[in-house]
């Protein structure tokens, strides 16, 4: 059980984030200095501390099946560091967790990639809304104003509306990232049946990320739509999982090493954590 000081201790690089951005209204070329510092931070602590172990054994008491561990690691993880943090911290830190549980280190970037995509708008805790909409808009405030609107009101509609666009198409990106997996990492033996065997899990996973984000966009701000839709879609299909549901019915998992090429790994190692 984890306790009260060790919640809030956990929870200070996210609170810290947010009082930067949003409370103390910094811009985002000084705060993002200290957000990938402490988002680098964790990754090594994680490391010399031996927490990758812990993670693993954690996910492993979900599922053994890589393709699991992709929706909850390169979706969730990923979309809920990129909410965060932004500013390529999920693919800084969660490549390096998923090249600890065993994948390829090509594989690894790959879904880590793919997996925070639909989070990206309002990563680092809204950075692109505020300094990409708000700011600029500035200028047209007198324009806006005769519209009806100000300017944070228009702002807050064109996040809500992306967030529109983006939940259409979105909620699939759990799946892409299996099939990119399945597709370029199974071995010959793999086809694309595999990732079709998980599709209601991908399917399920995303829509319980799209949900809370898109009404996260539309009825709070935008600097909450993928913190929030990660939060309530990890902790849902994690529960989901516990209880048995949507797991698949066959374990898979990438070729054995032998069988790997040269360029799925470089030079990192599966389960090398120290470069």
């Amino acid at each position: 059980m984890v306790s009260g000081p060790e919640l809030l201790l956990a929870s200070l690089p996210l609170l810290v984030a947010g009082v930067l951005l949003v409370g103390l209204l910094w811009p985002a070329t000084r705060a993002m200095l200290w957000i990938v510092f402490g988002a680098l931070f964790v990754l090594y602590v994680l490391q010399e501390a031996g927490a990758f172990d812990r993670i693993n054994r954690g996910f492993a008491a979900v599922s053994d099946d890589r393709r699991v561990q992709i929706v909850l690691l390169a979706f969730f993880l990923a979309t809920f560091i990129e909410g965060a943090a932004g500013f390529g911290t999920p693919a800084a830190v969660v490549a390096p967790l998923l090249l600890a549980l065993g994948f390829p280190a090509l594989a690894s970037v790959v879904v880590a990639i793919i997996g925070h995509i639909i989070a990206v708008t309002y990563g680092a805790v809204g950075t692109p809304i505020i300094i990409g909409i708000r700011s600029p808009l500035q200028v047209f405030g007198a324009e806006i104003n005769e519209g009806g609107f100000t300017v944070l009101e228009f702002a807050d509609q064109v996040a809500a509306w992306a967030a529109t666009y983006h939940a259409l198409v979105g909620f699939v990106m759990p799946f892409i990232a299996v099939l990119m997996a399945v597709h370029f990492f199974g071995g010959e033996d793999s086809d694309l049946s595999d990732a079709y065997e998980v599709a209601p899990l991908c399917l399920f996973a995303g829509v319980t990320f799209a949900v809370p984000y898109w009404v996260s966009a539309w009825f709070l701000t935008a600097e909450f739509p993928s913190l929030i839709g990660s939060m309530v879609g990890g902790a849902v299909t994690v529960a989901v999982l516990r209880a048995g549901y949507l797991l698949p019915d066959s374990e898979w998992d990438f070729p054995p090493r032998e069988e790997w090429p040269d360029h799925w790994v470089g030079s990192i190692e599966p389960g090398d954590t120290d470069e």
